[in-house]
């Protein structure tokens, strides 16, 4: 018993162990400061799996793009998902991936490759799935900036690692394939608009939006950047997007179905308090 005890402890030291919708996830804490953080559980995580259908993930072929901690691909793996396949280019994230797909007894079912950061579907060329799935970097970029594994990639609007997706979302869905995505989205003060945009331009079935009603501001958001991103770069970047009538961000969840109609319809779900700041852990 003190073996374990003390395996237990080291286990812990310095991470977070969280219970979101049943599923044990351990993370890195807020405060770990390399680049290859992986990232503490937030409302994100919940609100997906509050979105997930058990009936359309059922038996599914299922692919996650940027897996993080596993809690999604863990989620749909534990809604019945036949298997998940997930791409990461972050290794310290692939090593708590597979410990807590162990952990949540669904390691069978998950297959783990290596991302690709200049071709992001070249690791599943020529496949398609039932379900894809996805929580990417959000977070608005100042050019030539370094950028946490969770965080890079997401350009002037945050929205490039998204665009990507969408590009080739439709050729690796299967027929009445589906696709969810959380994400933080930037928009006017109404609704995230620069995601309706990408979703028009490069999709052709049928998109609602689940949208939380409280958004913020950027200046709220940018804490999450690392330190390297001056504050001035964050600011010349508020103030482009201004420019461009983009001033609040909004946690979404877009649920997409190939076969439908092209459409993108919008609803306003129940807040989630304080979206922007993690989940309570046991350390």
């Amino acid at each position: 018993m003190n073996d374990f005890n003390t395996l237990t402890q080291n286990l812990l030291e310095g991470r977070l162990l969280s219970q979101v919708n049943g599923i044990s996830v351990l993370t890195d804490e807020v405060e770990y400061p390399g680049v290859d953080q992986v990232f503490p559980m937030y409302p994100e995580q919940p609100f997906f799996l509050d979105e997930l259908v058990t009936e359309d993930i059922k038996g599914a072929q299922a692919l996650e793009i940027g897996m993080g901690s596993g809690v999604l691909s863990i989620g749909a793996l534990k809604a019945g998902a036949a298997q998940v396949t997930a791409l990461e280019i972050n290794p310290r994230a692939k090593v708590f991936a597979g410990f807590n797909a162990v952990l949540n007894g669904v390691s069978d079912g998950l297959r783990i490759l290596e991302g690709n950061v200049d071709s992001l579907w070249a690791p599943v060329e020529g496949e398609v799935f039932d379900y894809i799935m996805s929580n990417p970097p959000f977070m608005p970029s100042p050019p030539n900036s370094e950028h946490y594994y969770h965080s890079g990639g997401g350009g002037i609007l945050g929205m490039d690692f998204m665009e990507n997706i969408f590009r080739e979302l439709d050729d690796h869905l299967a027929p009445g394939g589906r696709a969810q995505i959380v994400t933080c989205a930037p928009g006017n003060d109404a609704l995230p608009t620069a995601l309706i945009d990408l979703i028009e331009t490069h999709l052709s079935g049928s998109a609602e939006l689940v949208i939380d009603p409280i958004r913020y501001s950027f200046d709220v958001l940018k804490h999450h950047l690392p330190d390297s991103v001056a504050d001035e770069s964050m600011e010349a970047v508020s103030k482009e997007l201004q420019d461009k009538g983009i001033t609040h961000e909004y946690l979404c969840v877009m649920h997409y179905v190939k076969d439908g109609e092209k459409s993108v319809a919008t609803r306003f779900c129940e807040p989630h308090e304080a979206w922007d700041e993690p989940l309570e852990a046991r350390a």
